[in-house]
C-alpha cells in the first residue's frame, strides 16, 4: 500500500482504430472528464442500505426520473453494463453529436445505431476485464464497432450506460459517462473502432 498524495483512482477513455487487417491506424487515450450526475446518485443509492432503498433519483435515458435502487429481485440487473452483440440499450455507445457534455446529461446528443447501412456501426458485444498490476489495480469496460456500410461515420461522442430491472418490474437504463471525441474519429468502411473507458485504482 502507498502513502502517498498521488490521486486513488482515475478513468480514462481510451479510442483505437484499426483497417480490415487490424493494423493500427488511430489510437487515443485521455482522462475521462465526463462523471455525471446519474453516477455519483447511483453510488450513493447502491451504497445505502437495500436493493428496494429508493434513496436516490437518476434519469433514464428516455429522460424520465426513476427511483433507484428498486430492484425486481435479488438476482435481476442491478447495475449491469455488458451488453450482447447488436444491442445499444445499455454498454458503451457511440454518436455523432458535439453538444457539450453538462453534468445533467442523460443520453448522447445523436446516438450512432447498429446496422450495415450507411450512418450506422455494427456494435459487438460490451464486455469487462479486472486485472491488477504491480500498484495498481484496473477495470476496463471495452466494445468493437465495425463499418459494416459503404459510407464513412464519424464518431464524437462516447457514453456508459448502465441496466436495472426495476420492481414494476421494467427495465431502466442511465448514462453514467459521456465525452466528446476530440479529433472525431472518421470510422472508413471495413474499419473497426474499438472503445475502452479504463478505471485505475492506486493499491
Amino acid at each position: 500500500m502507498r502513502n502517498d498524495f498521488s490521486c486513488p483512482m482515475r478513468a480514462f477513455l481510451a479510442i483505437e482504430l484499426y483497417d480490415k487487417n487490424r493494423d493500427l491506424l488511430f489510437k487515443q487515450k485521455k482522462p475521462v472528464r465526463s462523471f455525471l450526475y446519474n453516477w455519483a446518485k447511483a453510488l450513493y443509492g447502491l451504497s445505502y442500505n437495500h436493493c428496494r432503498s429508493k434513496a436516490a433519483t437518476l434519469k433514464d435515458t428516455g429522460g424520465t426520473d426513476r427511483a433507484y435502487p428498486n430492484l425486481y429481485s435479488t438476482s435481476e440487473k442491478i447495475f449491469r453494463v455488458t451488453e450482447s452483440e447488436g444491442y445499444t440499450r445499455f454498454g458503451i455507445h457511440v454518436g455523432s453529436g458535439t453538444t457539450a457534455v453538462t453534468l445533467d446529461d442523460y443520453k448522447l446528443a445523436s446516438k450512432i445505431g447498429h446496422g450495415t447501412s450507411a450512418g450506422q456501426l455494427y456494435y459487438y458485444e460490451t464486455n469487462t476485464r479486472h486485472y491488477t498490476d504491480s500498484d495498481r489495480s484496473y477495470l476496463e469496460v471495452y466494445r468493437l464497432l465495425v463499418n459494416k456500410s459503404d459510407s464513412n461515420v464519424t464518431v464524437s461522442e462516447v457514453g456508459l450506460v448502465f441496466r436495472e430491472k426495476d420492481a414494476a418490474p421494467a427495465d431502466y437504463d442511465f448514462l453514467i459517462l459521456r465525452d466528446l471525441v476530440d479529433p472525431a474519429v472518421t470510422v472508413e468502411p471495413a474499419q473497426t473502432l474499438q472503445v475502452r473507458y479504463i478505471f485505475e485504482f492506486l493499491l
